[in-house]
C-alpha cells in the first residue's frame, strides 16, 4: 500500500504542476514581454517569450498526462487491494 499512497501524492503533484505549466505557457503567449513569468525568469526578448511559452505548454501537457495516468493506475491498485482484503 505504500507505493499506492505515494503514487497518489505524486499523481496530484504532477497534475497540479502540469496545469501550472499550461497556464504559464499561455500567459507567456498572451502578455509577451510584460509576462509575470518573463520578469521572474529575466527574459527580455518577445521571441524568447514565445519559445519559452511553447516549452512550458509542452512540458505542462506531458506532466498533466503523466499525472492523470499515474492517478488512474493508483486507483486501480487501490481497487485490486480492496478486493483481496475482503
Amino acid at each position: 500500500m505504500f507505493f499506492t499512497n505515494f503514487g497518489r501524492v505524486v499523481a496530484w503533484f504532477a497534475t497540479v504542476a502540469g496545469i501550472f505549466g499550461v497556464v504559464a505557457g499561455h500567459e507567456f503567449d498572451i502578455n509577451q514581454a510584460e509576462s509575470v513569468f518573463a520578469n521572474m525568469l529575466n527574459i527580455d526578448a518577445s521571441q524568447w517569450n514565445g519559445k519559452q511559452g511553447k516549452v512550458f505548454r509542452q512540458q505542462g501537457y506531458i506532466m498533466l498526462f503523466c499525472g492523470l495516468v499515474l492517478g488512474i493506475l493508483t486507483e486501480i491498485s487501490r481497487s485490486v487491494a480492496g478486493r483481496r482484503e475482503e
